[in-house]
């Protein structure tokens, strides 16, 4: 009897992280990206924003190296970014098998998210 082994390739390597810091890099130098976000549409049927109003110009601005800049157009950013990095971290690593960290975290940025919509609205303000 005989068993067949595989060899498992790894999704995530130096070679590819290295190309998508790269890419990411790259975002600083392309002042045109700005002219390619995509518009919400929430905001153009209801003309009021969406909870999510304001992410694709903050992580411009965050990918530029605009910390304030991203946190006043969408504060929110940062967290969800952590989130985003922690999930596919421990898919890649598998580590968490319960998933009570991720899980702790998409309640919070859940609850952050929320709160500063329900802020954004409050306020009237429109960035």
């Amino acid at each position: 009897m005989t068993t067949k082994t595989t060899r498992r390739i790894p999704l995530y390597s130096l070679n590819n992280a290295s190309g998508w810091l790269l890419a990411v890099c790259s975002l600083e130098g392309v002042s045109s990206v700005q002219n390619w976000l995509l518009p919400c549409p929430i905001k153009v049927v209801t003309g009021i924003d969406c909870p999510g109003c304001g992410f694709q110009r903050s992580l411009l601005a965050l990918l530029q190296g605009h910390w304030y800049e991203s946190y006043q157009y969408y504060p929110p950013t940062v967290p969800l970014l952590v989130l985003l990095l922690y999930v596919l971290l421990k898919n890649a690593f598998r580590f968490d098998r319960r998933d009570i960290l991720m899980k702790v975290l998409a309640v919070a940025c859940g609850w952050f998210v929320l709160g500063v919509y329900v802020m954004k609205l409050w306020n009237g303000s429109h960035p």
